[in-house]
């Protein structure tokens, strides 16, 4: 395959974990769809991430991606595992950051030089093509992980 074709198909698999899915799971922004601050916040038990904490994650991962293909076009996006508070304002904000985390990720794959498929990824025992590869299945996991919390959700009596 061509490496400017595998760059876009890449970068097309992405956008697709985000707003379409695939056969093996349904998108992120699927996922979300009607999650309110109440659910994104709730913690089942102690050390379970929160619906919010792992969609925070999820833009992470793109943005740090995307600093890794464009370091000066995108800057570092700082913690992986960010705190949030526990308030609508944040669930909001961060539902907006996954939306434009997995949108500038896409640009950034598709404007990448070719050439970086095959090489390492500062500080990982990966390549380019390694980590892009994984990239849309990191997305998807973690919306499969979102929809089993919303269905544990959804059996709780919680009394507000």
């Amino acid at each position: 395959m061509d490496p400017r074709e595998e760059l876009e198909r890449l970068a097309d698999r992405l956008e697709r974990a985000y707003h379409q899915g695939t056969w093996a799971g349904r998108a992120l922004a699927q996922v979300l769809e009607g999650v309110s601050p109440l659910e994104a916040h709730w913690r089942p038990v102690t050390e379970q991430r929160t619906i919010a904490e792992l969609t925070a994650h999820v833009a992470y991962r793109c943005r740090w991606t995307a600093h890794q293909l464009d370091p000066n076009g995108f800057p570092h996006p700082g913690q992986e595992w960010p705190a949030v508070a526990p308030t609508a304002e944040a669930w909001d904000e961060i539902r907006r950051e996954v939306v434009e985390a997995h949108r500038d990720c896409a640009r950034a794959i598709r404007t990448a030089d070719p050439a970086v498929l095959d090489q390492p990824v500062p500080q990982t025992a990966l390549t380019f093509r390694e980590l892009l590869t994984d990239l849309a299945a990191h997305t998807l996991c973690h919306a499969a992980q979102i929809s089993v919390l919303r269905r544990w959700y959804a059996t709780q009596d919680l009394a507000l």
